[in-house]
């Protein structure tokens, strides 16, 4: 495949990052940097870490953060099933029902109790998933769609306008090329 600049430089695996290639045009993927939160023989389902929503998270779980001094985001987390919700935090979080999705991100039972130590924590919460049915990952990898990079703790709770550039300039490969490309080069 000649329009091909990068192949993955790894197979998926949970925790790590999907980052849509320039020909992914779906507008649901667009730019999108996917933390997969799960991988296997059955399929992949994750988040967009790069999608924030204009619901806030008041109005997707009302009482849960007011007045606990919680500095929660609400994000798109992709088209399935846009009324699940998906809550990850740092792994350096205090928080019980903490599930280890890398060494630096985890996801929350947020049904469990909060207790006042764990108040200061950032909570990042995702209104729907990404899926992918066995074989469709693999698929799209072939295609060219996405790159697959390793994900590092700050890719939760930093600047989401600038996640997909970000994540690509701090590779190795030809893919920190295309950081800085502008959204619409045909316009130029």
């Amino acid at each position: 495949m000649a329009n091909r600049m990068v192949t993955p430089i790894s197979a998926p695996q949970r925790g790590c990052l999907l980052v849509a290639t320039p020909q992914l045009e779906d507008p649901n993927f667009r730019r999108s940097v996917v933390l997969l939160l799960d991988h296997g023989a059955e399929g992949s389902l994750g988040v967009i870490l790069n999608r924030p929503s204009d619901i806030s998270s008041e109005q997707v779980l009302p009482g849960w953060v007011e007045g606990r001094g919680i500095s929660s985001r609400c994000f798109f987390g992709g088209p399935v099933q846009t009324n699940a919700l998906v809550a990850l935090v740092p792994t350096s979080a205090t928080w019980s029902g903490l599930t280890a999705v890398t060494e630096g991100i985890a996801l929350l039972d947020i049904d469990e109790e909060l207790d006042v130590a764990q108040e200061e924590e950032n909570v990042c919460l995702y209104l729907g998933y990404s899926g992918w049915s066995q074989g469709q990952l693999q698929v799209e990898l072939d295609e060219g769609a996405w790159w697959v990079f390793d994900s590092e703790p700050d890719d939760l709770i930093s600047d989401p306008f600038d996640c997909w550039s970000r994540v690509l300039s701090r590779q190795s490969s030809p893919a920190r090329l295309i950081a800085f490309h502008p959204d619409h080069s045909y316009l130029n």
